[in-house]
């Protein structure tokens, strides 16, 4: 059964700059995220006048689940591929990010994006959503779901408090 994420929106009383270089802080690793074990550039490019900026990262979150579950699938961490799409003209970021790890028995896709607020050019938004399918895990589908949305939704929490740490670096 796929499990749906959607986070309501959440204004940063900050420019779109200001929230882009917090949002940068986290790369490429983020003492303040523990399960974040870190990041690595798989590629990047801008385009000629410098106003697009593409990042894909190989990111490495270790796994908050139960010792058993850890054993049985043979993980400690798990792998997954975010692309970013920073527009400077258009003060946009789109976030797409997957996971590589057991991709063809859990499948994770998220969504994200930092806009200008439509009615304060120096407040930015930020929208999230993901969704979750776990196809066939050894018997453990809905033991894992809960375990994955559970902290999934602990570390978008988490995620907004890092920003808000750095804006206030």
């Amino acid at each position: 059964m796929v499990q749906r994420y959607q986070s309501p929106v959440r204004v940063y009383k900050y420019p779109f700059e200001l929230v882009m270089a917090a949002y940068e802080k986290r790369f490429p690793t983020c003492p303040q995220i523990p399960v974040f074990l870190g990041s690595e550039v798989l590629r990047e490019s801008r385009s000629p006048d410098g106003a697009v900026h593409v990042v894909e990262r190989s990111c490495r979150l270790r796994v908050d689940a139960p010792r058993l579950l850890r054993k049985i699938a043979g993980v400690e961490h798990v792998v997954f591929v975010q692309t970013n799409i920073l527009n400077w003209k258009e003060r946009t970021l789109l976030i797409e990010a997957h996971n590589e790890t057991f991709a063809n028995r859990v499948v994770v896709n998220e969504h994200c994006s930092y806009t200008v607020h439509p009615e304060n050019e120096d407040w930015t938004c930020f929208e999230q959503s993901a969704s979750l399918d776990i196809r066939s895990f050894f018997g453990f589908e809905n033991a894992l779901e809960k375990i994955a949305m559970k902290q999934y939704t602990a570390n978008v929490k988490r995620g907004k408090e890092v920003i808000e740490h750095y804006l206030n670096e």
